[in-house]
């Protein structure tokens, strides 16, 4: 390959990151400065005080009628600030650090608890390699994105359309791998820097150690020693009305594999 052709190339890889980057950072400037009105969420952590997000339909509308239905219904009540990656602080898991799977009833009254029609759900997810091109804002501090599993390349759409719940607010400047894999859907607009100083200065729990080989089991999260608990959570639609986020069957991945043990051995 000629040096001009490689030269070439990298001017366009190099414009087509910026034009990327650009349309992140223009995008969320719209968003913020359109006369688009954006439901509020309000978050009372105790020990801690009051944490406040706004919500982007715009690029990510299944989602935010998702996370209003689930903060009107009061799911987040009592839910933990559990841990802390190297970018992202984790935010409304149980204290276990697992994720309450809800059932299909809680949010939507035609469906009756327990019934035939009643189900564990989760959302499909809202980003570009998941074939949905909207979404257009970028993973930089103090966005909230709509965290989800990753089962493995054999159960890519499984991973991408498992989210549900749990919330992951970037404490970076920028993380841009997240960008067009995760549903980012909203800014935290008060109390960052509260956050900032739990991500900043929370200790966390040291990691379990394998009885096998003696070495720390690593989670890819750290957990802290202190969780704080969310008191409460309330929105302010400001009068609009997301309705009934369209819901999927939750993947339950440990169930698929206990099926499959049970099946072989059966064989």
């Amino acid at each position: 390959m000629g040096k001009k052709l490689q030269i070439v190339i990298w001017l366009v890889i190099a414009i087509a990151a910026f034009l990327l980057l650009g349309g992140c950072v223009y995008n969320f400037a719209r968003a913020i400065s359109e006369d688009v009105v954006h439901p509020e969420v309000t978050f009372e952590i105790e020990n801690l005080g009051t944490i406040k997000m706004e919500l982007y339909q715009e690029y990510a509308p299944n989602t935010v009628a998702n996370i209003v239905k689930l903060v009107e219904k009061g799911y987040y009540t009592d839910k933990v600030l559990f841990g802390k990656d190297d970018a992202i602080l984790y935010f409304g898991l149980q204290e276990d650090g697992k994720e309450e799977i809800p059932q299909a009833s809680f949010i939507n009254p035609e469906i009756t608890k327990d019934s035939d029609d009643d189900f564990k759900y989760s959302i499909t997810g809202e980003f570009a390699a998941n074939d949905f091109n909207k979404n257009t804002l970028c993973h930089e501090k103090g966005v909230v994105s709509l965290l989800r599993n990753n089962y493995g390349s054999a159960f890519t759409k499984e991973s991408y359309n498992s989210g549900v719940a749990k919330l992951g607010i970037v404490m970076k400047d920028t993380v841009a791998s997240l960008n067009g894999y995760y549903t980012a859907f909203a800014k935290i607009t008060e109390g960052l820097e509260l956050l900032e100083n739990v991500y900043n200065t929370q200790e966390t729990v040291a990691p379990q150690i394998n009885e096998e080989t003696g070495e720390p089991i690593e989670t890819g999260i750290d957990e802290f020693s202190n969780k704080l608990i969310i008191k409460s959570a309330t929105v302010d639609t400001h009068g609009i009305d997301m309705g009934i986020p369209k819901m999927i069957e939750y993947f339950d991945y440990d169930e698929y594999l206990y099926q499959m043990i049970n099946s072989q051995y059966a064989g």
